[in-house]
């Protein structure tokens, strides 16, 4: 659901940056709110899960929009996102509405309040807040729902009457920090039974569209496809290219293999730069110029890949959540396992202590997200096709 409304602005620290006794302030008056509601028995339990960051936290909070509705299917579930990462949730047959914030308006002050007064007026008996913004706090005060489930890092927590202690109540079971952490969030609603796997659901029509499009482009269907993450919005995360070069080489000559390089906007010319690396012989086997519209026509080409090799950004989720059989390489200021499962024999990862073994330190002094070049060449082609070696299933062919 877009909301449409007259445009008009409120200072964004106006609305996004309180200070903490403006926002003491909001939860007392927006609580205080409800003892002056009609009391209306309903006959459904209505459910909204918020989560506004980035197109992988989307896709893996939909697992718990599904949990909800397998554990109560005649509640409704509506899901809260912003427009760019709504692919991820579309489709979703436990999903029953879909609620699209313009990330464009989110600082016009009436296109917000409209937005958070509708969803006043939907009446929810539960929100669970997956995020740490001010979209989500805000999405739990003014819902006036009886149950508003979130973390406890402040100020995000005033928006919440059921607390839960972030990473200290978590299950660890192994599907990644990511998911585990927010399966956390359902621990109050004592559900009966518990899939922690995220999904997409494409329809024949995308899958189709998919292939016209790899067609088109001058695929061979009949040869084997890699989809190729070479890029990152954190630079920090981007392993070399000249790396992704050689394991490209190594699949093309090896295995016969296509190499489908895709682009996000403004990556066309760093990711066009691995065909050049390649012998002149092979670089028709590299496809770095097809054009997608949306996350989900991009999902629609990696319908048609047997294998995903990248960094460790959005799509590797998207590989999953497809089952792709896939390899992620971790750059050194990350964790692998914080998005990737520990010791999947599908989804896997590597990083610089796969490298250089589990006694080795990184640097005392490294900053999150730092960038040292020599760490991440430490992950070395070899290493990876190694382990692309050991990895299963992807050489069998595509159903």
């Amino acid at each position: 659901m877009c909301l449409g409304c007259r445009p008009g602005r409120l200072a964004p620290d106006r609305i996004f940056t309180p200070h903490r006794q403006h926002l003491t302030h909001l939860c007392g008056m927006l609580l205080r709110s409800r003892s002056t509601m009609t009391s209306v028995e309903a006959c459904l339990m209505k459910y909204l899960v918020v989560q506004t960051k980035q197109i992988g936290d989307v896709l893996i909070s939909t697992a718990l929009c599904n949990n909800l509705k397998q554990n109560d299917p005649s509640g409704e579930v509506h899901y809260l996102v912003m427009d760019y990462c709504a692919g991820m949730a579309q489709g979703n047959p436990n999903i029953d509405r879909l609620i699209i914030i313009e990330k464009a308006r989110r600082n016009e002050w009436r296109y917000m309040k409209d937005l958070l007064l509708a969803i006043r007026r939907e009446r929810y008996d539960v929100v669970v807040n997956s995020q740490g913004q001010m979209i989500g706090l805000l999405s739990c005060l003014f819902s006036g729902a009886r149950l508003r489930i979130g973390f406890d890092s402040f100020p995000w927590r005033l928006g919440h009457n059921r607390i839960v202690r972030f990473r200290k109540d978590t299950e660890f079971q192994g599907n990644s920090t990511l998911v585990d952490d927010r399966f956390s969030l359902l621990k109050p609603l004592k559900l009966a039974r518990e899939d922690r796997n995220y999904y997409l659901w494409l329809s024949e029509e995308e899958k189709q569209q998919g292939r016209d499009t790899l067609l088109a482009a001058g695929v061979d269907l009949n040869r084997p496809l890699i989809a190729m993450g070479v890029n990152s919005l954190g630079h920090y995360k981007r392993w070399p290219i000249d790396c992704f070069a050689k394991v490209a080489q190594w699949l093309i000559e090896q295995h016969d293999a296509q190499i489908l390089i895709y682009c996000g906007p403004g990556e066309e010319e760093y990711n066009r730069g691995l065909k050049p690396l390649l012998p002149a012989t092979l670089q028709a086997s590299v496809f770095d110029h097809i054009k997608t519209r949306s996350v989900r026509e991009l999902v629609g080409l990696f319908a048609h890949c047997r294998l995903f090799v990248g960094n460790d950004t959005g799509p590797r989720h998207m590989a999953q959540a497809i089952d792709l059989p896939l390899l992620t390489i971790v750059a050194p200021g990350g964790d692998k396992i914080i998005a990737n499962p520990v010791n999947h024999p599908r989804y896997q990862a590597i990083d610089v202590f796969d490298a250089k073994g589990p006694g080795f330190q990184l640097p005392q002094n490294a900053e999150k997200d730092f960038i040292d070049e020599a760490l991440l060449r430490a992950i070395t082609p070899e290493l990876v096709i190694a382990r692309l070696t050991a990895l299963p299933d992807w050489r069998a062919a595509t159903p």
